[in-house]
């Protein structure tokens, strides 16, 4: 497998080369073409002092003391006496669990440089060629975070996809290489593309050809953008047939390309600071796999209509446990009075984190990380139990003594007895601890329908040209990660429905239209982000669940943007509402004093009630955002 990603790397490469080529070299050139592109210089300011709680340096926990609650615990102090003979009442063990301080702080959530260069080839009056080549460079601005990985992910190699090459710091891809034919009703596009299809416009209902990359700005751009820069491209075939004058047969067949969040320690880290994440497994498993869909779409009279079925390995992973291969210290207490072997206690998922950067040190800790993550602590404890023998014995000889559910049942149902369970288990291995994990990439399909319909009023009114479109789509036996983090899986029908009213309307004859958007998005089973609900509005002092599963997930967008009068300047506006408690506001300016500058400028601002919100992992990320672009 080594060989062959080295190889896929190589392949990159030359390809670039070779694009690079044609761009320098115009006499090479037999056909017609054009480049154009431009240079952007990117900042993200930060605009409060909050550090992601996901990475070691914004640990909310850094450089706190806690009470051990073995020791404090009389039958828990029992426990440990009578099955490792540690001392525990005579004050053996630790009073209290640290974690080191390793709060750091930065001021940047981006500083970069990009570059992007579009090459048309006009090879024959029904062959089209196109290519964009992207490069991005973020200089180290995050000293702070230590020696990070920005951009290197482990899927094709190092790479993110076929046709990437990256560094910690840089990254440099194809986004589009492919080759268009058009002859009257028939049109092909063959190689690296996109492929967007639906109505919807700040949520994916029927836009679920490509995952996403959220490596640079998560998805924090100008929303007028949509996910233009974020959808991942993969190699594939899309082609379609026009008939009947006004219906139009589409297809397309496309090689897996899973999404990428950002890297574990990166300033956008998303997955708790106590996991470690394989994603090359999963990856090997399914990189064979092909997505394919077919889309009907038409007119009947004033009514456009769209039917649509995609059958893919789901590019969001979703995430199981699994063996860590640790073996515990000489004397440790976990080992016991029978002494599991070490090949034994090496099937379990904790490692030892003996630098103290990344594992959980004690009980808040633990349940701060797996709240914000929207998984349940406890049920992660009991998945131990249930999946892991050795987990299963230690913590059956504990029930002897009361320290779990009852006698010979080693189950935990409430969070106080969890506490203690974590921070025996911090106790017992000595240091820190993580939790392994590696992705699955799920196969499913997906059929669903739209239509848009245009309504007309008296001239000048709200409701003359008022656009309104809608889109559904179901999934029957949907797999989402368990809360528990277990091998099995949860598998519901889940259905996704979005509304989206558009409207030009203008108030001023001094002022050009406004446009303004309105769209509302009902989830039956998981948020935006993928997460099963019954996982979220958990914490240190609550499991998570709380009725979220019974009633779907609800988001609200409404947005416009407002032209001056000499197009110069422009305003925009997006909010987006989390119904379970939280929002993302972006005002946001244009200034374009030419065809070849522009400087756009944006604020993020980021709020939520409690971890039940979409928003909690992301509200520490509020920024100013700039953007000077120079196009050519």
């Amino acid at each position: 497998m080594k060989n062959n990603n080295n190889k896929i790397t190589t392949i990159s490469r030359n390809l670039l080369v070779l694009i690079l080529l044609a761009v320098m070299s115009p006499l090479v050139l037999a056909f017609e073409y054009s480049v154009s592109g431009f240079i952007r210089q990117e900042m993200a300011y930060k605009i409060n002092g909050d550090q992601n709680p996901n990475s070691a340096h914004g640990n909310p926990h850094n450089g706190k003391y806690y009470t051990n609650l073995v020791p404090e615990d009389f039958v828990a102090c029992v426990a440990v006496d009578i099955l490792a003979n540690v001392g525990c009442l005579n004050g053996t063990l630790p009073k209290t669990l640290h974690r080191k301080d390793h709060s750091q702080e930065t001021e940047w959530n981006v500083n970069a440089t990009r570059v992007e260069i579009d090459f048309t080839a006009y090879i024959s009056n029904d062959v089209k060629g196109f290519a964009k080549l992207r490069g991005y460079y973020q200089p180290d601005v995050f000293n702070d975070y230590g020696d990070n990985n920005l951009f290197s992910v482990d899927h094709h190699g190092n790479e993110a996809t076929y046709l990437s090459v990256s560094d910690d710091d840089y990254m440099i891809d194809l986004p589009s290489l492919y080759l268009d034919y058009s002859n009257g009703p028939i049109w092909i596009r063959l190689g690296q593309q996109q492929i967007a299809w639906g109505e919807a416009l700040f949520f994916r209902v029927a836009d679920m050809a490509n995952g996403l990359d959220l490596r640079r700005h998560l998805f924090f751009d100008f929303g007028s953008e949509e996910y233009s820069d974020e959808r991942l491209s993969a190699p594939g075939v899309r082609a379609s047939y026009n008939f009947a004058s006004n219906w139009e047969l589409e297809v397309f067949a496309q090689m897996f390309q899973p999404s990428v969040i950002p890297n574990r320690g990166s300033p956008y880290s998303l997955l708790p600071y106590q996991f470690t994440m394989d994603f090359e497994e999963g990856y090997d498993r399914e990189q064979d796999s092909i997505n394919g869909g077919v889309r009907l779409s038409g007119q009947v009279g004033e009514l456009g209509l769209q039917f649509f079925a995609i059958s893919r390995h789901n590019p969001d992973p979703i995430i199981r446990l699994t063996p860590g291969g640790q073996v515990l210290p000489p004397g440790s207490l976990l080992t016991g009075p029978f002494g599991p072997s070490g090949e034994t206690v090496g099937t379990q998922p904790f490692t030892r984190d003996t630098t103290g950067d990344y594992g959980f040190a004690h009980w808040r800790d633990w349940f701060a990380g797996t709240g914000l993550a929207g998984i349940d602590g406890v049920g992660i404890l009991n998945t131990l139990i249930d999946e892991y023998g050795y987990i299963d014995d230690v913590f059956t000889m504990l029930s002897y003594v009361g320290f779990t559910n009852g006698f010979g049942d080693p189950t935990v149902s409430n969070i106080e007895d969890g506490f203690l369970i974590v921070d025996l288990l911090v106790t017992g291995f000595e240091y820190p601890l993580q939790a392994g994990g590696e992705a699955v990439y799920a196969s499913e399909n997906i059929f669903g329908f739209g239509f848009n319909y245009i309504f007309y009023a008296e001239p000048d009114t709200l409701f003359d040209q008022l656009v309104v479109r809608l889109e559904a789509s179901y999934t029957p036996d949907k797999k989402f990660t368990s809360p528990s983090v277990s091998s099995d899986f949860i598998e519901h029908d889940e259905w996704i429905t979005s509304l989206t009213i558009e409207k030009y309307h203008r108030f001023s004859d001094d002022f050009p239209a406004t446009f303004f958007i309105f769209e509302w998005m009902h989830k039956s089973e998981s948020d935006m982000m993928g997460r099963h609900l019954s996982g979220l509005g958990g914490d240190f002092q609550h499991l998570p669940g709380g009725g979220e599963q019974d009633r779907g997930w609800d988001g609200l967008v409404f947005a416009l943007q407002q032209p001056f009068p000499n197009l110069t300047w422009r305003m925009d506006m997006s909010l987006l509402v989390d119904l379970n408690g939280g929002y993302f506001f972006q005002p946001a300016v244009r200034y374009k004093p030419n065809g070849d500058w522009t400087i756009e400028a944006f604020a993020n601002i980021i709020g939520a009630d409690n971890n039940g919100s979409i928003f909690a992992p992301l509200e520490y990320s509020d920024d100013l955002t700039m953007r000077l672009t120079y196009l050519f």
